[in-house]
């Protein structure tokens, strides 16, 4: 069964916000989706032949064709800038 470490792990890495009284909840659901992916490895394919998609549609290809856009009416409109760069909220953290 998962641990309670790595479900506090997974929720962090997904930014959700779970409380200690969701972890057994969480522990539960977990396990019966790993438990279902172990019992789907146990298949034998060794004669089903690998696909990639099933469909058997064709791409469109069309004419790349370069455009200019007029950036500046988005860069203004955005309210923390530093010259024609646009600050955004960090993301990424380092897990040390």
């Amino acid at each position: 069964m998962i641990s309670e470490e790595e479900i506090r792990k997974i929720a962090k890495l997904s930014y959700l916000k779970i409380n200690d009284n969701e972890i057994e909840e969480m522990r539960d659901k977990f396990s019966s989706i790993l438990d279902y992916i172990n019992k789907l490895q146990e298949l034998n394919l060794d004669n089903i032949a690998e696909t990639a998609n099933l469909s058997k549609t064709d791409n469109v290809f069309r004419e790349d064709v370069s455009e200019k856009k007029d950036s500046e009416g988005l860069i203004n409109a955005f309210s923390k800038k530093k010259d024609r760069f646009l600050e955004v909220k960090k993301i990424l953290y380092n897990e040390d």
